[in-house]
């Protein structure tokens, strides 16, 4: 189910574009850092649902300063041009159009391993093909996560031991087993931990 009306889509899909490229580029923020902020914020939850004042009402310029004061860290607006072929605008154009497809949240798709700096580094040669082809290896990416053993299962195809992964990924080894026995939920995981273990098993760039 689409999460918003079709009709919001274009705006939406710009206007995160501008946010991601003018939070790198033009406030000189790393992508993760503003990808952990935007994620926790109200601004993405209410994109998340269409909030027209959100999606349509702010440019992506507005809605990056507004992330940031969100979370704690004032920014001025500066004078700066949104380039619409810069491998950031492009990766929250295309995080945009997923998110309105699937009706995902933008949380839920970075705990799935969909989050900025991932996708800016699809850029390449994803930016060329239809956002179709993008949707579907996102899917697979998805997919894969929903497996409630997906720790264990790839820790097995990289031929790891819990306790190498412990050491590889500096995750706690009574972690790793808490996930892969399903005792703790890896959706309620620390985000930066889901980080840490999707480096060590390579699956931080899902191509």
């Amino acid at each position: 189910m689409n999460a918003y009306n079709k009709s919001y889509l274009e705006d939406a899909m710009h206007n995160l574009g501008a946010m991601a490229d003018y939070a790198v580029n033009c406030i000189g923020i790393y992508e993760t850092e503003f990808w952990s902020r935007f994620t926790t914020s109200t601004v993405a939850a209410r994109f998340s649902v269409g909030a027209p004042d959100i999606i349509a009402g702010h440019s992506g310029p507005e809605l990056a300063i507004m992330v940031m004061q969100e979370t704690g860290k004032g920014i001025e607006e500066c004078n700066c041009s949104i380039s619409i072929s810069s491998p950031q605008y492009w990766a929250g154009w295309i995080l945009a159009y997923y998110q309105w497809l699937r009706g995902y949240s933008f949380r839920e798709l970075a705990q799935a391993g969909l989050d900025l700096k991932t996708v800016i580094d699809m850029f390449n040669p994803m930016h060329e093909a239809d956002p179709s082809t993008f949707a579907n290896l996102a899917d697979r990416k998805i997919n894969e996560k929903e497996s409630p053993n997906w720790i264990k299962e790839f820790r097995k195809m990289n031929r790891l031991t819990q306790e190498e992964l412990s050491e590889k990924s500096g995750v706690p080894i009574r972690l790793i087993r808490a996930y892969e026995q399903g005792t703790i939920d890896t959706n309620r995981a620390e985000y930066h931990t889901i980080k840490q273990l999707e480096r060590s098993l390579n699956l931080s760039i899902p191509v």
